[in-house]
């Protein structure tokens, strides 16, 4: 004789059900724990990455401010070589004339003197 089947009761097939369910939950829980340690490390990464992006940074700013520095200070070397050449140049214009002034004064001197004798 056949063995009568028995009905589930309607608990039992919630029962069922919701243990589906929490098996399914546990398992997308278990992927995100997943990925909230991959997203963890990876910004844990980039924070490295970024921090020695600002070191790099801070050392060329560093090393752009001293070259800076340096053009700056050579800018103001030739502008007083430049200024001190220019005075030279000065000085000499006027010895230039002086001696120029003296030597035609000389010339005339002796230009009227001759034009006396004779």
């Amino acid at each position: 004789m056949p063995k009568p089947k028995l009905k589930k009761s309607p608990n039992e097939e919630i029962k069922k059900r919701l243990l589906e369910l929490n098996e399914g939950l546990e398992q997308n829980l278990a992927a995100l724990d997943s990925y909230t340690a991959n997203i963890s490390r990876l910004h844990e990464e980039l924070t490295i990455k970024l921090q020695g992006l600002s070191q790099t940074a801070v050392q060329s700013v560093g090393a752009l401010l001293n070259a800076t520095q340096v053009l700056q200070e050579t800018q103001m070397s030739f502008n007083l070589q430049y200024l001190q050449l220019q005075s030279q140049m000065q000085n000499d214009n006027r010895q230039y004339t002086a001696v120029s002034n003296i030597m035609k004064t000389k010339h005339d001197t002796v230009k009227n003197t001759i034009s006396n004798i004779r």
